[in-house]
């Protein structure tokens, strides 16, 4: 018998065991993979291309101030600028049940340039722009509630507090259709003309304004009305988390105690496995086996275990991400968070460490018995 297939039998003698300890470390390692992804994410935000041109200008004291309408206007006259649109999200609440939708509010012409991202037919496009009540929803969205084209939307903003009347004109398909759009004008009418939207969107015309840009826009508002903040949007979405909390410091000390409670449950499995071994061991020095080999068979069936509960966490944690790819957290800017090779090659290197000391330490002693010992061993 090969050495891999008494690896194999010594794995399935006890197929419960197994399983179990194969299920968590897998459910373990695929929340250690999320958690490790999400924390790289916080370092460097994964854009898509589309978006690396995109700017967020928001108010430099905090991104809940709005900002004057003119610097809209200014801000387009910039060089390098290709399109900007004053953006306010809105907190929607539809139907009897209150469901929340998040809504954008722009200006409809610049708005598909600046994030060209939603498609939808031209006749619909036209439709959209010329109706000052018009509306854009997500074919998922759409679906969800019945909508069809022409339908009214009624919507209750607490945050606005304000009633928005919307008509349905355009049905969009994007990576993420759970949003509505509408003309920044209306909600502008609807608060009385505060002429304050909540920031702007800037699209830049090539990545090599974006940097020039950032610093021009800020020096141009500097010592002004209202100081503003130029940032990429993925550093927007960053600084959106951090009213959150310390959310890195959160994701580290829920990984360590994940880490530390795998290593616990693992540890015991594989302890208890040994010591009931400890006679079989014995019979097999008698045969032949020195301590060394043992001690590889023991580690290797530990490592299996640990090694593929890692690589099945870490298909699971991937799927996890292509699931919610494109959400938006706050309703506000997608989020692409992925499992990349440093992730997994993290995750494999805890899964091996989790691996070898749950199973030196308990095999060190059943082995450092003598022969005559381990035969009376009975646990």
């Amino acid at each position: 018998m090969t050495r891999s297939r008494l690896v194999i039998k010594n794995l399935l003698r006890n197929r419960r065991r197994t399983i179990l300890t194969f299920l968590s470390v897998a459910t373990t390692i695929t929340l250690l993979a999320v958690f490790c992804a999400t924390y790289r994410y916080f370092d460097a935000p994964l854009m898509p291309s589309e978006l690396r041109l995109l700017l967020m200008v928001s108010s430099r004291t905090s991104m809940m101030i709005p900002l004057p309408l003119s610097y809209g206007e200014r801000i387009a006259r910039l060089p390098g600028v290709a399109a900007t649109t004053p953006i306010n999200m809105v907190d929607g609440l539809y139907g009897g049940q209150d469901d929340l939708l998040f809504a954008l509010a722009s200006d409809p012409v610049a708005f598909f340039k600046v994030y060209p991202d939603w498609h939808l037919p031209e006749d619909q496009r036209a439709a959209y722009l010329r109706e000052r009540t018009a509306a854009l929803a997500g074919r998922r969205t759409a679906l969800k509630y019945g909508w069809k084209l022409g339908d009214r939307i009624h919507l209750r903003s607490p945050g606005y507090h304000v009633d928005l009347d919307l008509v349905l004109r355009g049905i969009y398909t994007a990576q993420d259709e759970s949003l509505l759009g509408f003309h920044w004008d209306y909600l502008n009418e609807a608060l009385d003309r505060l002429d304050k939207p909540g920031g702007f969107w800037v699209r830049a015309q090539t990545e090599e304004d974006v940097p020039r840009l950032m610093q021009t826009i800020d020096n141009q508002f500097r010592n002004g009305e209202m100081e503003t903040r130029t940032q990429p949007m993925g550093q927007w979405v960053l600084d959106f988390l951090a009213m959150i909390g310390n959310v890195k410091l959160i994701v580290l000390s829920v990984s360590a105690a994940m880490v530390f409670a795998v290593l616990l449950v693992v540890a015991n499995t594989m302890g208890m496995s040994i010591r009931e071994r400890t006679a079989e061991l014995a019979i097999l020095r008698v045969l032949g086996f020195r301590p060394k080999q043992l001690l590889a068979l023991l580690a290797a069936e530990s490592l299996t275990v640990s090694v593929t509960g890692a690589v099945v966490g870490c298909l699971l944690a991937g799927t996890v991400f292509a699931l919610i790819g494109g959400y938006r957290i706050g309703g506000a800017m997608p989020i692409y968070i992925q499992v990349d090779g440093v992730t997994v090659g993290i995750v494999l290197s805890v899964a091996i460490g989790i691996g070898l000391s749950s199973t030196l330490i308990p095999a060190y002693r059943a082995l450092g018995r003598s022969i005559a010992q381990a035969l009376r061993f009975v646990g």
